[in-house]
Order: structure tokens, then sequence, then C-alpha cells
């Protein structure tokens, strides 16, 4: 396949039209930018890949390929969770599919903005609402830039020539703002500083460079040139979150089933080498209403099997009822993996996610943590109200978890790091297998809102991380009662897909000792 260069880029083009014409400072709606064949990789490249650091510090969730160059250097430092597609047909479809995505990002009109290489929004202001912003050459990020929106809403930057974000800077969403709604386009090749926290899609014609440490929730695609990470770097393919439907105005609404699910490992580490791995996953219904079509999968184990649980035999999660599930594979490296439960109730659709670290090959015990969060009401009138929520952090592993941290996208007053909680028996702020810390945190609603309480811990140089979603229905004006809906079609809850890659994320990047 002949390899697709672009001349200048159209975005140029089109900025100097707008800036002419007198709408610089014009927000216009931006469409989403599909991004075909690639949209299932991290990394994409044209000359060949660089992953530097040390062996399994850094994470890449998503496909990696590189095409016409088939080399990838250093895929030992990374934690594949996807496919390596290394010059393959695949690689060669997706880099396709990037051409015409970046094509795709060079809708007008545009919001001009400084061409800098350090800072291009300090004449747009650092919180920008959706819409396509341009600089006909070089664009650059200092500080926090916050992109504030709805869950569909685009942003699209385009660059004319260089991307240059400066080190420790950040990208913050809000609002409900996906990172897989926001593209960046570049006409040459962009820098990304090191330490920096980056949202979005990265669709360059040249090349792509991450500093250390550098977290990236997007994509990382160079069509002609080389991709590099220089160590410590995470790169988490973005999937859009599907949220849940609003309720029908004038009719009575009902509230989603809540389920949790657990993983645990045995053994959690194989220092001689390879050897067999048994799962346990424990799915609990922990909400108002019992689901049923309950299923558990894992992204790299196949043979899962149910163990028992369903104490009345009628193919229903009951309220507080735990059903477990086994899966045994042979591991022959360090391996992070995913399991999914699913369950359904009254038109909804939920899911919840786990992850776990298998250590091969030195004797390091991997770190758990688990959250299970709940709200004290499940729906609310129209208007909204109060809600408190009530969580617990527990460590289901067999090592004593340091720095232990529980903070709420949705709520503030949570601690975040703790210190001398009441549930830590032993007084030496180490969260241990047989300790149970709880917390409340109380916020008011005025919509239906999913919000994630997230729990953190350390140990081995490992940090175990686990997210806990719960929606609370909030009625439209209008609703005369809190029942149960007429039959629907059933609408997929996936926001906890991206909760449990997070997870896994940062449980495999933060590996200070090497792993033969």
């Amino acid at each position: 396949m002949k390899k697709i260069i672009f001349g200048k880029s159209p975005s140029v083009i089109v900025g100097v039209t707008f800036t002419i014409l007198g709408f610089a400072g014009l927000v216009m709606a931006a469409t989403t930018i599909s991004l075909g064949t690639a949209d299932s990789f991290a990394i994409l490249a044209g000359t060949g890949i660089t992953i530097g650091g040390a062996v399994n510090t850094s994470a890449i969730i998503g496909d990696i390929g590189t095409s016409p160059t088939a080399t990838i250097t250093g895929i030992g430092n990374a934690v594949l969770t996807g496919i390596n597609h290394a010059g393959d047909a695949t690689t060669i479809s997706a880099k396709t599919a990037l051409s015409t995505a970046y094509l795709a990002a060079g809708q007008p009109p545009v919001t001009a903005v400084v061409a800098s290489t350090v800072d291009s929004f300090s004449g747009t202001g650092y919180t920008l609402a959706p819409g396509v912003y341009n600089s006909g050459s070089t664009m650059g990020i200092t500080g926090t830039l916050t992109l504030n929106g709805t869950a569909t809403d685009v942003w699209i930057f385009q660059a004319g020539s260089s991307l240059t974000t400066a080190g420790a800077s950040v990208i913050t969403l809000t609002g409900g703002a996906q990172a897989c709604n926001v593209f960046w386009q570049v006409g040459s090749s962009a820098t990304l500083g090191a330490a920096s926290t980056f949202k979005g899609n990265i669709l360059a014609l040249t090349s792509i460079n991450l500093g250390t440490t550098v977290n990236v929730e997007g994509r990382v695609l160079a069509q002609n040139g080389a991709v590099t990470l220089n160590g410590s770097n995470v790169v988490i393919k973005a999937t859009c979150v599907v949220p849940p439907p609003a309720p029908i105005p004038g009719g009575s609404f009902a509230p989603l089933p809540l389920i949790d699910l657990t993983k645990i490992p045995s053994p959690l580490t194989l220092p001689g080498g390879a050897g067999t791995v048994t799962y346990t996953y424990t799915v609990t219904n922990i909400g108002p209403v019992p689901a049923q079509f309950v299923s558990v999968k894992d992204n790299m184990c196949s043979n899962m099997k149910y163990v028992s649980g369903d104490v009345n035999k009628d193919s229903m999660l009951d309220l507080k009822e735990s059903w477990v599930y086994t899966c045994t594979k042979i591991i022959s490296k360090t391996e992070t993996n995913i399991a999914t439960a699913h369950g359904w109730s009254n038109g909804w659709d939920v899911f919840r996610n786990a992850n776990a670290t298998v250590v091969v090959g030195a004797p390091i015990l991997p770190p758990l943590i688990h959250v299970v969060k709940v709200p004290n009401v499940f729906t609310l009138p129209a208007g909204g109200g109060a809600v408190t929520y009530l969580y617990k952090v527990t460590n289901p592993g067999t090592v004593p978890l340091s720095e232990v941290s529980i903070v709420d996208d949705k709520c503030t007053g949570l601690p975040g790091r703790v210190v001398g909680h009441p549930g830590d028996l032993n007084k030496n702020n180490l969260l241990e297998n047989n300790e149970t810390w709880q917390f409340t945190c109380q916020t008011n609603l005025t919509k239906t809102t999913t919000g994630i309480g997230t729990a953190k811990g350390h140990a081995n140089g490992l940090t175990a991380v686990d997210f806990a979603p719960t929606t609370v229905v909030v009625a439209d004006p209008g609703f005369p009662n809190a029942g149960f809906p007429p039959e629907r079609k059933s609408v997929v809850w996936n926001i906890v897909m991206i909760a449990g890659i997070f997870g896994l994320i940062s449980l495999v990047t933060l590996l200070k000792k090497r792993i033969a």
C-alpha cells in the first residue's frame, strides 16, 4: 500500500478564512469523527514505535501497530491489553482509516487561537465549550485546560504544524464531556511534556513523542512518522459511554439495578515462572431490584464456570444474593485482565468491572482493593434532592495497603488520602485484609446522575485501584410516582467499562521493581 502523505492541512485555510470574516470568536458545533478500523488502536505509527523505560512500567490499553515500518522496540516495557498488529493487514487498514479521519477533522467553522508552542488559549480562556479551535501553525498548552460539555459534545483542535504540551499540564473534562469526542488534528508532530495528563485522540501527520509519566486517555495515532514513549506512560483507548436513558416524561420511572463484582486470583504470584491460576469471581446484588440474565466474562480467561449462589434456583440475582464463578488458565508472563459482570432489570442493562494482576517471574505480591458504593435513595422526584452515598473499602488481597485514598467525581467531601480511620483496627494506617473502612458523602442532585467512587492503595511498588459507579434517577417534571416503567427497549449502560480499564491502568503502571 502506498504511504498517504497530505499537503498543507485544510484547517489552516479554513482558519484564515474565518479570521478574515471576523468570526474568530464564534464557537460552532463540531461533529464527531469516525475512526473506522483505527478505533481499536491505542497507538498507531508509520515508521515504528519505541517504548522506553523498564519492564512493565508502561501500560497500553488497546491495540498497537505500525506500518510500513513494522519495528516495535521495547514492547516488553509495557503491559499491552490489546493486540500487537505490527505490520499486518489490520494495521494497514487502520492507517487508511486514519487518513480519512484526519481529513474529516478539517471542519469549518473555527475559533482562532493563539499560534504558540507555549500557550494558545490565553486569549480564549482555559474553559472551552464544544467546537472547532484552530491555530494556523503551532498550538501549545500549559497549566490546566478544561473542556466543559455533555457526553455527546465534540471538540476539534486543529494545529497547522505542531502540538506541544508543557510538563505537568492537564486537560480535564467536566459536565459529562468524554475523551472519545476530543480530536487533535496535528499538521506535523505532537510532543507531550513529562508528567502531563492529556485527553483526546491525536491525529498527527508525522510523529508523536510522549515524555516520561505522560498519561493519555484517547489515542496516539501518527500517520507517517514514529511514536515514542519515554517511560512509565499510560495510553488508554478512549471509549464513548452510553448514558442511561432518561425516564419517560409523563410516566413513571424505576431505579436502576446495581451489582457488585470482586475478582481474586490464586495464586497472586508465580515467582518460579509459568503456572496455573484460578480466578474466583463473586457477583452480588447491592441494588433495589432483582437482576436477571446475569453473566460474567473475562477478557483473558475463557472457560468461565458458574459455581453457586442462586439459592432459590429462580435464575434471578436476588437482593443481597451472591453468585460465584471460577476460571482457570495457564499464565506464562505477568498479566492483568478485566472481568465484566452483566445484569438486566426493568429495561436497563448494567455492568460492573473488576481487574487483577498476577506477577510471573518475581516474588512480588500485587495488591488488591475493593470499594462498594450504595446511595441511600435510588430515585428522586422531579427537581431532585439530597443523596447520601455509603462507601465500604476493603482489602481482598494478602498484603496491607498504604496511602489509601477515597474520592468521588460527583461528590466532594471525601477525605482523599485517609489517615487515622476508625476502621484501622491496629492503628497502623494500613488497610489490612480483615478491616473495612467506611465513608459517607452527601450531595444534592437535580438530574439523573452517575457518579464513580474511586478507592486506591499501594503495596510492593504497585498501586491497586477500584471504581464503583452508581446511578440515581431523578424524575423529569410531571412524573406522578416512582413505580415501574412500561416495557421498552433495553439500553446498554456501559459507564463502568471505562472505570474498570482505569483500574487496570493504575494497577500495572506504577511497578517500581523490575520483573523479569
